[in-house]
């Protein structure tokens, strides 16, 4: 079963399946991301509510207390160059939005 996120990417070329979380892998101060972290993930349900063109996402993987692993998501509005406290509750209240 493969996460329903358009950053996860798999290649199961021949013997050696190849799974990644391309969002966290941009950010090279990121903890190690494992397959289990998307279940998780506020990513997909960011997503799905606020499909605004002019939302930038970042994601880490940061660990607390050396053992509980999580995703961390940073978001910003491009329209309005602010970053988004709660992604996941911002949805059309933007004027942005409806010119998007």
């Amino acid at each position: 079963m493969s996460p329903s996120c358009p950053f996860y990417y798999e290649d199961s070329h021949r013997r050696f399946p190849k799974r990644e979380c391309r969002l966290v892998r941009r950010q090279r101060a990121s903890e190690h991301w494992t397959e289990k972290l998307c279940r998780s993930c506020p990513v997909p349900e960011v997503l799905e509510h606020n499909p605004c063109t002019k939302l930038a996402l970042e994601a880490e993987v940061h660990a607390r207390f050396g053992l509980f692993h999580r995703i961390d998501l940073y978001a910003v509005c491009t329209a309005q160059m602010r970053e988004i406290g709660d992604p996941t509750r911002c949805r059309r209240g933007c004027p942005e939005f409806e010119r998007a």
